[in-house]
């Protein structure tokens, strides 16, 4: 099966001139959930993982203070503060206890210890500050079909590995557990939709396999247990005070 990108609409590749790296209208579905979590204006914000800055910018537009932070320093172009941090080390001491939210969507699945990771966002949180973290979804019935075929989950395969540095799937499963570690609360897990699965199918390929997906679907969905919808989880984590 190819490991190409679904196909994207062009107003879901950039954001004022900023690129999107992120999987389709996966920063509208967080704008909506950040929206939800009434945050005051003004609420202090860090985006981890920034990259050109499309989503701090519209952080920025929908009116919070915001610092970005990526391992890389020659790609932000947003209108916020940056700081080149190496994402798999601690964060600066002097961030500890400073933010409303941090946001970090489509990085965790870059880096070695989700767990350290995790434990960084909830330090530099205020006492009852949100995480709100996302990472593409290894349980969804896509990936486990590719699993039983291939041994690699969907955006796991050795060639997302070397083109796009996927290297850790989070399972909602572990986040439960991380958070019950850290004396987190897990506020929420929601999911984008199904329809980016459904385009990876394609003509060949994985379809070629499941020339009567029906069955496959109608005999083997019903028993798939977890998170087996959206190409992507969206988590909301809540520090404890």
């Amino acid at each position: 099966m190819s490991s190409q990108k679904p196909a994207r609409d062009k107003d879901d590749v950039e954001y004022r001139g900023l690129k999107i790296h992120a999987a389709p209208h996966l920063h509208s579905y967080c704008i909506s959930r950040i929206k939800r979590i009434g945050l005051s204006q003004r609420a202090k914000v860090l985006e981890v993982g920034a990259g050109e800055g499309a989503f701090s910018q519209r952080l920025i537009d929908e009116g919070f203070d915001v610092t970005a932070v990526d391992s890389w320093d020659d790609r932000f172009r947003a209108t916020a503060e940056f700081h080149h941090v190496d994402l798999n080390t601690d964060f600066p001491d002097k961030w500890t206890n400073q933010f409303d939210l941090v946001v970090a969507v489509e990085v965790i699945e870059h880096l070695r210890d989700s767990r350290h990771f995790i434990s960084n966002c909830l330090k530099v949180l205020k006492p009852n500050g949100y995480l709100l973290l996302t990472s593409p979804n290894p349980e969804n019935w896509l990936s486990r079909l590719k699993f039983l075929r291939t041994g690699y989950f969907l955006w796991f395969s050795e060639l997302d590995y070397q083109r796009y540095g996927h290297i850790t799937p989070i399972f909602s499963w572990q986040v439960v557990q991380i958070c019950n570690e850290l004396s987190a609360e897990l506020v929420s897990i929601e999911h984008t939709d199904n329809a980016p699965l459904r385009r990876w199918l394609g003509d060949g390929g994985l379809r070629g396999l499941l020339t009567h997906k029906t069955f496959y679907l109608g005999a083997l969905y019903p028993f798939m247990r977890g998170r087996r919808d959206g190409e992507v989880n969206i988590y909301l984590i809540r520090r404890q005070a």
